[in-house]
């Protein structure tokens, strides 16, 4: 018989978008302030740290 197991993907997230968020935000503020790069890294850090806390949630048995 053929049967198929159920696939399991990653649940849909905002995590990724909001790195890259953060990620441009610092990368223009190399051009204009520091008061953008401190944002844009802290964004970073904050999308860095939902995104590892949700993949972590995702992979407990």
């Amino acid at each position: 018989m053929n049967e198929h197991r159920p696939t399991h993907g990653p649940a849909p997230s905002i995590w990724p978008v909001t790195l890259a968020t953060g990620v441009g935000l610092a990368a223009v503020g190399v051009l204009t302030s520091p008061i953008v790069i401190a944002a844009g890294i802290l964004i970073t850090a904050a999308a860095l740290v939902g995104w590892i806390g949700q993949a972590l949630e995702e992979a407990a048995p």
